[in-house]
């Protein structure tokens, strides 16, 4: 799902996607919603959510802390006297009176804003506008909701089906699933890893239905939820699109990994062959330095006896079934790690070595 992030109507462009596309841009401004008279403005920091005083609506807040027996009535009363006579806000009367301490108070603060954002995710109608700007000063802000998890949680709460009907595919439309860098960070609950695992074993979505457990209703919710996320694709309107795509492009990134591999096995017999058993420490210490960056598919990266990598076991460099994305990841996996080890080859032997290394690698033909 690709939209404009400037401005558009919900009935293209559903609130989930939206919000991941501000994120994906790093977006810092104001994004402005309105569906009939229903208004409001929510305010972005690098593409995550900024939770400010103006859109808390503490008098909301202290009623709802009320009604949850987080605080008494009479409690709820004593902050507002508070707030009133010393002009202080209701969050700082809970503080000072001791009603909650700081981690409980800032984590109903961020609950409940979030809470007040979720019925923007069954909109079916409506605009919006994105104006990029610097933000809200420092002292409105109170903090920050990461987006990806907004957006988890919002199409969790969703119990409008038909927003999901809309923007879901063609039963018959090949499905792909992609292993985007964010992957990792996002909070999949155990049923969502499941979906996710199923969808990554069937054609398409017809398929999917006739294999997933789940009740069809929750399905779509989970699979709306992949694609608002970018972790499921769907690579064109017909089979035959989307077999062009991947037969195309993977093919020379096949081979491109397959290079890549054939430098990293060239680098590991040559520190091996200088230090002896502890350059295999050297590589693995290398591989185990970086890999933390290096995204989903390389969590849980094998280093062989030959110096050769094996990323994640479903992602072989010559499988050209995988998606266009996916190939991508593993190319600038391969590319970090082999520079990770070039490094650590200068670090353990000295620039001597690097360069002497270096040049060997351009010659046997290094990408």
């Amino acid at each position: 799902m690709e939209y404009p992030i400037h401005e558009g109507k919900f009935s293209a462009a559903p609130f989930a996607r939206l919000l991941f596309d501000l994120w994906r841009e790093a977006a810092s401004g104001r994004l402005r919603l309105q569906n009939g008279a229903e208004k409001r403005i929510v305010h972005l920091e690098n593409g995550d959510i900024v939770v400010e005083r103006e859109g808390l609506s503490e008098k909301d807040f202290l009623a709802t802390l009320a009604k949850k027996h987080v605080i008494t009535a009479e409690q709820a009363r004593q902050c507002e006297r508070m707030a009133k006579a010393r002009s202080y806000s209701s969050i700082r009367a809970l503080s000072e009176l001791g009603f909650l301490s700081p981690l409980p108070l800032w984590n109903l603060i961020e609950s409940f804003f979030a809470r007040r954002l979720f019925a923007f995710f069954d909109w079916e109608d409506g605009r919006f506008a994105f104006e990029a700007g610097t933000g809200l000063p420092v002292r409105e802000r109170l903090g920050l909701i990461p987006s990806q998890d907004l957006i988890l949680q919002g199409v969790r709460q969703m119990q409008n089906a038909a927003v999901f009907e809309r923007f879901l595919p063609e039963e018959n439309v090949p499905l792909q699933i992609s292993a985007p860098s964010h992957l990792h960070r996002i909070a999949w609950e155990p049923h969502e890893r499941y979906v996710l695992q199923v969808v990554g074993s069937v054609p398409n979505l017809k398929s999917f239905y006739e294999a997933c457990e789940l009740g069809h209703k929750e399905a779509q919710r989970t699979l709306f939820a992949l694609l608002a996320l970018d972790v499921l694709s769907v690579p064109g309107g017909t089979k035959s699109r989307a077999r062009s795509q991947t037969e195309n492009a993977p093919e020379g990134d096949g081979r491109a990994l397959e290079a890549l591999n054939e430098k990293c096995a060239f680098l590991y017999k040559y520190v091996t062959k200088e230090v002896g058993p502890l350059g295999r420490t050297i590589v693995a210490r290398a591989i185990e330095e970086i890999k933390p960056g290096l995204g989903p598919l390389f969590q849980k990266v094998a280093l062989h006896p030959d110096g050769r990598l094996e990323a994640d076991t479903g992602a072989q460099p010559n499988a050209d079934h995988l998606p266009e994305e996916m190939l991508r990841s593993l190319l600038r996996g391969y590319e970090e790690i082999l520079l990770a080890e070039v490094l650590a080859v200068r670090k353990a032997l000295g620039s001597r070595h690097e360069a002497a290394l270096v040049k060997a690698l351009e010659k046997i033909g290094c990408p």
